[in-house]
């Protein structure tokens, strides 16, 4: 009503300026003519009325929230994200669900326990067994904390945006699991004894091939995992390149050289979902604080297939692998690799077999030591644990002869033995052991 009475207003007024301007101007025109103009006016005006009147003026029906968050989704959409590498997004993605997919080992641990018969679960209650779920949701919810930290560095570093990368089908438990089990290697206290098996041979080879005189000597550490290795090999005052190709291990060294500010920062419960072969189940429960070591921020790492990031020849005084050349898809090419990314004078040294985690149910194979480039003095160490994707699952001897063949100077005279494990879980039954460690300098 208040609408209408305001628009009538407003066409009088305009008839009262408008009728005595067009009367001035026209002066002697023919009032048939000044009648016509009229209606003509009326009309418009008449039309203006109703258009101003209809429903279809009336303000806007509100927006529903769920067409508002459809055209953001649609906007994210449009935006234009960098691509990622391979592997990547899927690493984000299992980071970011890990809490679900934990949880989902826990849901079928429970089924079982549940299908038992009455009597039987009489007695598992007696043992304390269902304090067993609520232990490990603490446990996963301390793990949790970390792996989201994680998966939102890495979507500030790489600028995914807030886009899904992926849904609980496009993620995997294991790659939270194993990241976690390997930082305990690499940087906890609790790996200490694993890294004094392996690491001081290794070290060893690169003092007494530069005879102490290796300060800013360029060394590649290909396959470097948790980057722990390369961070120790800095530490002595070499110039170390880094290289992984796993988003998982990247992801977490980022964690730790970017956004760590204090020692043993992080907690983590590495082995929460992981019930057996233990002597104690405490052990599933132990907790582990990383860094226990300050990462050396002096080494550069480079992310991405060994095979292809490294174009230059001769680029390596030393290129030191341990636990790497086994996880190739041929080992000719990881081998022919080295000795190209070599300079002349230059050295290899590899030790170890490589294992996804120490509950692998392959047997160790036996290890062998080798190479480096003909003109030089070298200790080689290594141990063959081939994938089933490999072209080649060659003997110790084979891989040797490879060697040969590929024109590295081996000496296969001298040997010694080693054991070492692998990410072992504390306490438990299950061990893998690597035995024969052989030494092999090579000769002018």
């Amino acid at each position: 009503m208040r609408t209408d009475i305001c628009l009538s207003r407003f066409f009088a007024l305009l008839l009262c300026l408008v009728f005595p301007l067009y009367i001035a101007l026209r002066g002697a025109a023919s009032f048939s003519d000044i009648a016509l103009s009229l209606s003509s006016l009326s009309e418009r005006a008449q039309a203006l009325h109703v258009a101003f009147a209809s429903p279809l003026a009336a303000s806007p029906a509100l927006i529903s929230n769920e067409a508002i968050q459809a055209s953001i989704s649609q906007g994210e959409s449009r935006k234009k994200y960098p691509t990622l590498p391979t592997g990547l997004a899927h690493c984000i993605n299992s980071f970011e669900q890990y809490p679900f997919l934990a949880e989902q080992v826990l849901q079928r641990k429970l089924a079982r326990y549940d299908k038992q018969m009455p009597p039987q679960k009489a007695i598992s209650n007696k043992l304390g067994y269902p304090a067993h779920f609520d232990k490990a949701r603490k446990g996963i919810e301390v793990n949790a904390r970390f792996s989201d930290q994680i998966a939102q560095n890495a979507r500030e570093h790489y600028q995914t945006g807030p886009r899904a990368l992926g849904d609980e089908q496009d993620a995997e438990l294991q790659v939270a699991g194993l990241a976690f089990t390997h930082l305990s290697r690499d940087w906890s206290i609790q790996g200490a004894k694993e890294r004094q098996a392996v690491f001081p041979p290794v070290l060893h080879g690169l003092e007494q091939h530069f005879g102490g005189r290796g300060r800013g000597k360029r060394v590649l550490v290909p396959g470097s995992g948790m980057g722990r290795l390369a961070s120790d090999i800095a530490d002595l005052g070499y110039d170390v390149t880094a290289n992984e190709l796993d988003y998982s291990s990247v992801l977490a060294y980022h964690m730790l050289t970017n956004h760590t500010s204090s020692l043993d920062q992080h907690t983590l419960q590495p082995f929460v979902t992981r019930w057996t072969y233990q002597a104690d189940s405490s052990s599933r429960y132990s907790a582990i604080t990383v860094p226990d070591h300050w990462p050396n921020k002096t080494v550069k790492l480079v992310e991405g297939d060994f095979l292809d990031v490294f174009p230059q020849d001769a680029e390596f005084d030393a290129i030191v692998t341990l636990f790497f050349i086994d996880i190739s898809d041929n080992v000719i090419d990881f081998l022919s690799n080295i000795h190209r990314l070599l300079k002349p004078g230059g050295v290899w040294i590899n030790l170890g077999r490589r294992s996804l985690s120490s509950h692998s149910r392959e047997l160790p194979l036996v290890p062998f030591s080798s190479s480096s480039w003909r003109r030089s003095p070298a200790d080689v160490h290594t141990a063959l644990k081939w994938g089933t994707h490999t072209a080649l699952q060659l003997s110790v001897n084979e891989v040797l002869q490879l060697a040969d063949l590929l024109e590295f100077d081996v000496n296969h005279a001298s040997r010694k033995s080693i054991d070492s494990v692998y990410s072992e879980q504390p306490q438990t039954l299950l061990k893998f052991t690597y035995g024969k460690f052989l030494k092999f300098p090579c000769e002018l």
